[in-house]
């Protein structure tokens, strides 16, 4: 009797063992699948991503995270993709969400460090992005994102010990690079700004930003050969890069070779029609040469790009005064007045045009504008002797 007790009780065991391990097996399939599903879906948001579809890829992750909430590289990126979006809040959830699910996942720890920069909460994303490197001392990322930490802080030192630390641990990391070059710059050390972006270059020769910033720097310094010799290189490589065109045009002006200065200033508009320094400097290049005409055009093009322009109105009107068009000056200084009701410099113009048309009352009326909007301006003593004059001449009339 005892051992079929016995018995039955060994059989009722290995009844129950292989149920609980069917279910154990079935518990672990359903997981498999359903990470295979997610996994499914989130290439399908990577493939998006890729091409630049953000919101496509957005909401594919967060497909993926539905089907399986364990999917940290989904989370991370889902926050990416919020971050991308302008939506922080939500990328700093899903940042915190992948660090509840991987602790050692350091891109959420540094992207969580970014985020707080963007934020101006710097303790907190030196605390975050340490925590990165804690776990992975050769994430360069890291270090570049510390670097931008510590310059925002004005610790100039710690910045660029920290993208110096990035160039070590991968030394063609163009990015570690650029900000060592910048900052180098930004407290006067050119001649290492210039190594830097010399050391860009051979990363890449191609690189025609690379190329623009030491244009810019020999520009600063009046090495003007080189600077130009830099910014064409600039040029070669983008050949839309407006700024470049704009400052070799400049350079070219300063030679006075004014027809490839206008070449320039055209490939700089042709290349960015919302460029505006090179209307402006086109139209000052006309002005020069007594291109009249070409000016107040380029300053018309310049008008569309920017109907709300009070001085670009202003500037044409001074162009049409010069050739003696007081109608059209007086046309286009009362523009300038509409698009900005406190631009003295249209008040001043719009009297000195009055006053050549014999309009003396309007004229005064403009001068006492101008006065009122610029006080304290050494020119008010010269302007107020000619409203006197003008008060004057105005009684004799009556």
């Amino acid at each position: 009797m005892a051992k079929d007790i016995l018995m039955n009780t060994i059989n009722l065991a290995k009844k129950m063992g292989c149920a609980m391990l069917i279910i154990g097996m079935s518990i672990q399939l359903s997981y498999a699948s359903a990470r295979q599903e997610a996994e499914k879906i989130y290439k399908q948001g990577s493939y998006s991503m890729r091409r630049g579809r953000i919101f496509a890829a957005s909401q594919d992750w967060s497909k993926a995270l539905k089907i399986d909430p364990t999917y940290a590289d989904a989370s991370y990126d889902l926050g990416g993709a919020y971050f991308l979006l302008g939506k922080l809040e939500q990328a700093e959830k899903y940042w915190k969400m992948t660090l509840e699910l991987d602790r050692n996942h350091y891109k959420a720890w540094d992207s969580l460090g970014f985020l707080y920069t963007q934020k101006g909460q710097f303790d907190q994303a030196l605390e975050n992005i340490k925590k990165a490197i804690d776990i992975n001392s050769d994430y360069v990322n890291a270090y570049i994102n510390m670097g931008f930490v510590y310059a925002s802080v004005r610790q100039i030192e710690l910045a660029i010990e920290s993208w110096k630390q990035a160039s070590k641990i991968s030394p063609k990391n163009i990015k570690a690079k650029e900000n060592l070059a910048r900052i180098y710059l930004s407290i006067g050390k050119e001649k290492e700004s210039i190594a830097t972006w010399s050391e860009v270059i051979k990363i890449n020769p191609k690189y025609s930003y690379a190329w623009y910033n030491l244009g810019m720097i020999y520009g600063g310094k009046k090495q003007y050969k080189q600077a130009k010799e830099s910014y064409l290189k600039a040029v070669k490589f983008q050949p839309k890069f407006a700024a470049a065109h704009n400052n070799i045009a400049f350079l070219y002006a300063l030679e006075k070779n004014v027809k490839l200065a206008e070449k320039h200033y055209l490939a700089a508009i042709a290349g960015n029609k919302r460029y505006l320094k090179a209307y402006t400097n086109l139209a000052a290049l006309y002005e020069q040469t007594n291109q009249i005409n070409k000016a107040i055009a380029k300053l018309g093009d310049l008008s569309r790009e920017t109907p709300k322009d009070p001085v670009i109105y202003n500037n044409i009107g001074f162009l049409y005064a010069k050739q003696g068009k007081l109608n059209f000056a007086i046309e286009y200084y009362k523009k300038s007045i509409k698009a900005y009701n406190k631009y003295p410099n249209a008040y001043y113009n719009l009297a000195e045009a009055l006053v050549k048309k014999g309009q003396y009352k309007k004229a005064i009326f403009n001068y006492e504008q101008c006065i009122k909007l610029v006080p304290k301006s050494p020119k008010n003593v010269e302007t107020l002797e000619k409203i006197k004059k003008l008060s004057a001449k105005k009684s004799r009339r009556n």
